[in-house]
């Protein structure tokens, strides 16, 4: 039951031939960017308080660290609403690509606060009257409304995360919708030299085949033994034994010989004729051929 499960719905990267794959990665890095945004924002948030809590005399070296900061926060809020756009942008070619409306999946009421509340923070933060030391109760209104700015676009990160796993469901539900076969996971492993050589099935030589050049061998054998040497016919389960001379005329033996025999000479004798193991005997010096 499970593995149907997995089959009918693979995972958002495989899922219609693929096509999820590149607004997976603009999700994750999206979501990367959203947490580096909050992690300078909530430092920058630390130093308003720092800096508010010692008015009306806070220390320059503050301040001067204080201007670094603010700025990274305010181009990191643009670069994350350039990602935001990017994303989005990527999701509806991706949607429109299997045959659906980009609106209909994409926009969400918690994405849409997001980008209302984004817009908001941008026109408060442009409002607010210049820092300037020289002008005491001007820099003190702008401090005490960048902490509440700086709270809502925290909170807007967290808005934020919540409303692109929601679009991530509502995209994979249409990536299921397309009906489109889903990529392999990965394509095929190459077995390693092991694997290969275990899975490999033993290859065996052919035979060579009794013709004149293997009864010339046999011959050449039997005369350097000056005895009369065994040879082993096998036919199926049938045996049966010969003995070849040296100088003996073999045309009579050879053509006694069925086709497919399997012939053994034997350059000893062996120890037990009759023994239905291997059929040289472990003898090194065995010629074996097979009857055409």
């Amino acid at each position: 039951m499970t593995q149907d499960v997995a089959a009918v719905r693979p995972p958002f990267r495989l899922a219609a031939g693929g096509a999820g794959a590149r607004v997976e990665w603009a999700t994750w890095g999206l979501l990367a960017v959203a947490g580096v945004f909050a992690a300078v924002a909530a430092d920058d948030l630390a130093y308003v308080l720092r800096v508010r809590a010692a008015l009306p005399s806070p220390d320059l070296h503050v301040l001067v660290a204080g201007q670094g900061l603010g700025t990274a926060q305010m181009v990191l809020f643009f670069v994350l609403l350039a990602a935001v756009y990017g994303w989005f942008l990527l999701g509806a070619v991706t949607v429109r690509g299997l045959g659906e409306e980009p609106a209909t999946v994409l926009r969400t009421v918690t994405l849409t606060v997001f980008q209302v509340g984004a817009a908001a923070t941008l026109v408060a933060g442009a409002t607010l009257p210049h820092a300037d030391l020289l002008a005491a109760h001007g820099f003190e209104v702008r401090l005490r409304w960048m902490i509440p700015i700086l709270v809502a676009r925290l909170a807007l990160v967290v808005l934020l995360g919540v409303a692109v796993f929601g679009v991530r469901r509502r995209v994979y539900a249409a990536l299921l919708r397309s009906r489109l076969a889903p990529r392999q996971s990965r394509p095929q492993e190459r077995a390693s030299l092991l694997e290969v050589s275990k899975r490999a099935v033993p290859v065996v030589p052919p035979l060579p085949v009794a013709g004149d050049a293997w009864w010339s061998e046999v011959a050449d054998q039997v005369a350097a033994a000056g005895t009369a040497l065994p040879l082993l016919e096998r036919s199926g389960e049938e045996r049966r034994w010969h003995r070849v001379s040296p100088g003996e005329d073999l045309t009579a033996l050879r053509e006694s010989l069925p086709p497919g025999a399997r012939l053994t000479l034997f350059a000893t004798e062996p120890a037990d004729p009759d023994a239905t193991g291997t059929d040289d005997f472990d003898d090194p010096d065995a010629l074996t051929a097979v009857v055409r």
